[in-house]
């Protein structure tokens, strides 16, 4: 992707359903194209545009992120970690610990029981657990307390948008039940409401990705506003465990990623920082309404 594209990818984070006007009015380019770039982004794999829903609302509102030290080969002890249902998301790392993932269940009985299973697999050494506090920021699903009320029409629209987040208002209505104007109004409440995120879910080949455990001084909350502020930070978490906060960078090239470390590493309410690289993301697949538990 060159610098139009990242603007594009930019603009749809904020907002996935921009038309083609707004984006080349935001991107400063026609709407021309703006058009020919989606339809070959989206043809190639770059990037899809979904909706991700909130986990309280699949009754996944227990979030633990997993370490795991392997004895032996990583490969197979990341496939089997990703082969478990409550564990949404798998990566390869460098470091100690070979293999992350995200488990995502019920209650924290439940996530409880997933660690144990998952210190229980052949070639696992060790796990080490960060239970999540809040989410600050997350890459790509909502944050803070999902607000709406849902019913059957809801449900229906945000099934339509987990597999298509661009999905248009007459799409969305004949899916509904509804009219197309009503469509629009339900999916603006679902967004204002944290119970959906639409936006890109950008193929892993086409960024590095680092992960940082980070110490702070003083008060957590005040350092997650300081790193938020860091360009580059799509993941952040308030965490119980080895770290205070848990945060992802991504860039477009290693030099972003050590840029965006340093500028973290400098905040004054940062003690200290620890980093992995993502080598091979194994499985990023989250819950859908047609998956809860």
């Amino acid at each position: 992707m060159d610098e139009v594209d990242r603007t594009l990818v930019a603009l749809l984070s904020r907002d996935g359903r921009l038309s083609h006007r707004e984006l080349a009015t935001a991107a400063g380019t026609t709407r021309a194209t703006v058009a020919a770039r989606m339809r070959r982004l989206l043809d190639s794999g770059a990037f899809t545009v979904q909706g991700v829903v909130h986990p309280s609302v699949l009754g996944r509102g227990s979030i633990c992120y997993a370490r795991i030290e392997v004895d032996g080969a990583a490969a197979p002890v990341a496939e089997a970690v990703a082969a478990r249902a409550e564990v949404v998301y798998v990566s390869l790392t460098t470091g100690r610990f070979a293999v992350a993932a995200e488990v995502r269940a019920a209650s924290d009985d439940t996530v409880d029981a997933a660690l144990a299973a998952l210190r229980g697999l052949p070639g696992v050494a060790r796990v080490d657990a960060l239970a999540y506090r809040d989410v600050i920021r997350d890459a790509v699903g909502p944050v803070g307390e999902a607000t709406a009320h849902l019913d059957s029409a809801d449900l229906a629209l945000l099934q339509v948008l987990e597999r298509d987040g661009r999905a248009s208002y007459v799409r969305l209505a004949a899916a509904a039940g509804l009219s197309a104007a009503a469509a629009r109004r339900r999916v603006l409440r679902l967004v204002e409401g944290s119970v959906v995120r639409i936006g890109p879910i950008v193929s892993r080949g086409a960024e590095h990705a680092m992960g940082m455990g980070i110490h702070v001084r003083g008060d957590a909350r005040d350092a997650a506003l300081d790193t938020a502020a860091v360009p580059g930070v799509s993941f952040l978490a308030r965490t119980v465990g080895s770290f205070d906060l848990l945060a992802t960078v991504r860039a477009p090239s290693a030099t972003g990623l050590a840029d965006a470390v340093d500028a973290v590493r400098s905040l004054p309410s940062v003690a200290g920082v620890e980093t992995w690289s993502h080598l091979r993301f194994v499985k990023e697949s989250y819950a859908s309404l047609g998956a809860t538990e």
